[in-house]
C-alpha cells in the first residue's frame, strides 16, 4: 500500500480508531462487554485488517496450536514433529 505513505490514510484510521475504542472503553462500567475496533469503524475494518485466505486460516490455526502446545513445559517432542 504505497499509496497510503508514511502517515496517510491507513495510520491515521489505525491512530484514531485505537484511540476512540480506548476512550470508549473507559467509560464502561465494570462488567460491560468492551468495544472492539471493528464495531468503532465497521466499515474500515477490512481495509486495515483484510480477511485471510483460507490457507492462511489453516496456517494460522496450526501455528496457534504449535505456540500453544509448546506453552506446555513438558509436552512430548513428537508433536513437533512435521509428518
Amino acid at each position: 500500500m504505497y499509496h497510503d505513505g508514511l502517515i496517510g490514510n491507513l495510520g491515521i484510521i489505525q491512530i484514531l480508531a485505537s484511540h476512540t475504542t480506548g476512550f470508549f472503553n473507559s467509560m464502561l462500567p465494570k462488567g460491560k462487554q468492551p468495544y472492539k475496533l471493528k464495531d468503532i469503524i465497521p466499515s474500515q475494518y477490512e481495509y486495515l485488517y483484510p480477511p485471510l485466505s483460507e490457507q492462511d486460516k489453516k496456517d494460522k490455526t496450526n501455528k496457534d496450536l504449535i505456540n500453544f502446545i509448546k506453552s506446555k513445559p513438558k509436552a512430548p517432542q513428537e508433536l513437533f514433529k512435521d509428518k
